[in-house]
């Protein structure tokens, strides 16, 4: 399932598009992690949007989630602040979040933004 959505995200939606950014939600692993697929840009146009559903779906079921970030080629400082949010709301309810894929432009962002250092980020295999 895919939408275009400027408005905040349905709850009940496993994937979705804003703007140029695409996520999906995929199944939970052996780990018990829900896989967020990241793809576009996460900038001042998808990321309040997709900060908006997460910050929801953390506070209705809580959970495990990995956020994989190979496929986001631009993050703005909107981008950062979703992250930021998302991981302060998850870390007040007792939700594990990580990352994986985080590389070339939006890794730049994250390090000179010092939000790196406070993200669990998962080695590559």
């Amino acid at each position: 399932m895919r939408f275009y959505c400027p408005s905040p995200l349905p709850l009940d939606g496993l994937s979705g598009y804003i703007g140029i950014m695409e996520w999906q939600i995929q199944a939970r692993d052996a780990g018990g992690f829900e896989n967020v697929a990241l793809k576009g840009d996460f900038d001042l146009y998808s990321a309040p949007a997709f900060a908006r559903a997460m910050l929801a779906r953390i506070a209705e079921v809580g959970g495990r989630y990995r956020f994989d970030l190979a496929g986001v080629d631009y993050l703005d400082s909107t981008g950062v602040g979703a992250i930021i949010r998302i991981l302060q709301e998850a870390r007040r309810r007792g939700c594990d979040i990580r990352f994986s894929g985080v590389g070339g432009s939006p890794r730049k962002v994250l390090r000179m933004s010092n939000i790196l250092a406070l993200m669990h980020e998962e080695a590559k295999p």
